[in-house]
């Protein structure tokens, strides 16, 4: 099995998997459209697709957490915050497509970025689950990349982090 790993643009929005397979209103998807947008034209591509055999099924979405409205640090803008790590078709579930979107993500924040004018981000962080998926995945998967628990907001919300 082949998997094609690619950033997810204005050209192709409608590759992002959420929107070919899970139920949602057209009023939801123009919201998250709109929002895809605006990262685009502050960031740039803020979701990596992976794709098998021409089909999308899997994504990475990330942004810089200074682009949220509710994050107030000052190193915010050279850490990235992984949203959502979703692979939509189950049967690529285990199949390392996670890993692969994970991986890629990295490898492109350890480059030079126009965000940051040419600097490169510092860290990527994410709210892993213990004991369930959590918003960006299992805690377990995120240490078996090398991430590291950096703080504990209750039972199951765990905050991972990768120094780049």
């Amino acid at each position: 099995m082949k998997v094609i790993i690619k950033d997810l643009s204005i050209e192709n929005l409608d590759d992002h998997p959420c929107f070919k397979y899970v139920e949602t209103t057209e009023r939801t998807v123009a919201i998250t459209k709109n929002w895809l947008r605006k990262v685009y034209s502050k960031f740039g591509s803020c979701v990596k697709v992976a794709y098998v055999n021409g089909k999308p099924v899997g994504m990475i979405q990330y942004a810089p957490k200074d682009i949220f409205p509710h994050v107030n640090r000052p190193d915010a803008h050279k850490t990235i915050l992984i949203h959502c790590i979703y692979i939509a078709d189950k049967k690529y579930t285990g199949k390392g497509i996670g890993r692969s979107l994970v991986e890629a993500l990295i490898k492109d924040l350890r480059k030079p970025h126009p965000y940051l004018k040419g600097e490169k981000f510092e860290k990527i962080e994410a709210l892993a689950g213990k004991g369930r998926p959590g918003p960006a995945g299992p805690v377990e998967f995120f240490v078996k990349l090398g991430f590291e628990v950096t703080k504990q907001f209750d039972e199951y919300d765990i905050l991972v982090s990768l120094h780049l």
